[in-house]
């Protein structure tokens, strides 16, 4: 059975979280939450009776984060991560929130880091690899589900990744594209990525990815 996918926008701040889901009423997945009060993220979840057992965060940045603290509080999910997310986003400085609204926020740490499961996570039936991608991060993440990859700020459609901020490095960025693309080119692969639309992989394969 395939997984399904539901992607919500996150507010204000213009990103996407999504929801990883077998069937209705079955347990699920949330991927970078950032809307701090998570509204239509629990909309969805209360309609379809689901029940959040795991939070994956792609990256530490606020716009990826923000509901962390609420759906943990809400449903006691378990928060998956790297190490070194998982020390960034109790920061509000290394979250960056703090530059966002010069008030800034803290997350619980992470449950789990990815290093301690060796990348990967059986969920459902399903075999889920964490993929350390460092570049638009050292903290940086992607997540394969079935032919599915949730790249976060890796790779978006069109946009050349970030790397000008803390940890960002066009080296590590380009041993992370080149890892990424060994694995996945001509595997029909669908990236969902932390900005704009879903798209297949080798779509991207001609795309200036850094700046």
């Amino acid at each position: 059975m395939n997984v399904l996918i539901e992607t919500i926008p996150n507010k204000p701040v213009d990103s996407n979280s999504f929801v990883i889901y077998m069937q209705e009423e079955g347990p699920c997945i949330i991927i970078d939450p950032g809307t701090e009060d998570c509204t239509d993220l629990i909309k969805f979840i209360k309609k379809t009776k689901l029940k959040p057992e795991y939070i994956f965060l792609t990256h530490e940045h606020f716009d990826h984060i923000w509901g962390v603290n609420k759906l943990k509080e809400l449903y006691s999910c378990k928060i998956v991560c790297s190490l070194d997310c998982s020390i960034k986003i109790i920061s509000k400085k290394k979250n960056m929130s703090l530059f966002y609204d010069q008030v800034g926020f803290e997350t619980y740490p992470a449950d789990i880091h990815i290093e301690d499961i060796d990348n990967r996570l059986e969920w459902n039936g399903k075999k889920i690899e964490f993929i350390s991608t460092k570049g638009h991060t050292d903290a940086s993440i992607c997540i394969l589900i079935d032919n599915n990859l949730f790249t976060g700020d890796t790779i978006i459609k069109n946009i050349k990744t970030v790397i000008k901020l803390p940890g960002g490095s066009k080296t590590k960025l380009l041993e992370s594209l080149s890892l990424l693309n060994i694995k996945f080119t001509g595997k029909q692969i669908i990236i969902y990525s932390g900005h704009g639309e879903s798209f297949l992989y080798d779509e991207i394969k001609n795309q200036e990815l850094f700046k």
